[in-house]
């Protein structure tokens, strides 16, 4: 999710883009995990605001904001619950790959719900470190990506989701407050992940060409960041596009 996007506001109202589906796989039925990375959430704020995340966690893909999801063939999702993990060495920026390895470790080490083609393992960072995924850049204007990959001892598909720290100069700044701009990027990443999971290794699901995917469309067509999201259930979440109603939407 960047904030580069085309600006034209007219665009944004005369615009009706349509998500086609490319007959890749969806997750009818997904669930989602969340894995802490960093000491910086064992800390009494990180904890706090851990605690927050959590109940949105399971709060928005279960509640009215995953109604929309109904439109792609998604059933609102299951909170399976989370862990905290290691960062690895300090580091300023984390890659893709480094998601990666962090969502494989949690997997045989924290005693977390075990990939069964169905789940998204979420992975937040903590403050002051960069996201990148080799094109895009946290530090520019990007609040995460979700993604898959296939284990190499297993065969299954892991599907994850990774979570840039909002804070000064890093992610997309759509309030003022960093957990609510985390919450607001999570919705997004799990609304995509959930209608096209295989977006950078397989075939895809639910997509647009030109203004990409379900959460990124809304912010393509350039609507100011201050109209796309509001609160449900007091977890701060993204507006996302319906093909029904071509416009972003705000189910409560």
């Amino acid at each position: 999710m960047t904030t580069q996007a085309v600006t034209n506001q007219a665009a944004a109202s005369s615009t009706s883009p349509l998500l086609r589906y490319y007959g890749g796989k969806i997750l009818e039925n997904p669930k989602f995990v969340s894995l802490y990375a960093g000491d910086f959430w064992s800390t009494r704020q990180g904890a706090t605001q851990q605690a927050k995340i959590d109940r949105c966690s399971s709060s928005v893909p279960s509640g009215p904001h995953a109604s929309v999801w109904e439109e792609y063939g998604v059933s609102p999702g299951t909170f399976k619950g989370s862990a905290r993990i290691p960062l690895g060495n300090p580091r300023l920026a984390v890659t893709e790959r480094d998601i990666r390895t962090m969502v494989a470790t949690a997997i045989r080490q924290s005693g977390v719900t075990a990939p069964d083609g169905e789940t998204v393992y979420t992975v937040f960072l903590p403050p002051k470190v960069a996201l990148t995924d080799g094109y895009a850049d946290s530090r520019d204007g990007m609040g995460g990506y979700h993604g898959s990959y296939r284990d190499e001892k297993t065969g299954k598909k892991v599907y994850y989701a990774a979570i840039a720290y909002t804070d000064k100069g890093n992610g997309v700044q759509f309030t003022s407050n960093s957990v609510d701009n985390i919450t607001i990027a999570a919705s997004h990443e799990w609304t995509e992940a959930v209608t096209d999971p295989d977006v950078n290794a397989g075939k895809l699901g639910w997509y647009n060409k030109r203004f990409g995917e379900v959460g990124d469309i809304p912010i393509s067509l350039g609507y100011p960041l201050s109209q796309l999201w509001g609160r449900i259930d007091g977890c701060a979440v993204q507006k996302e596009w319906s093909n029904a109603l071509g416009e972003p939407v705000l189910t409560e």
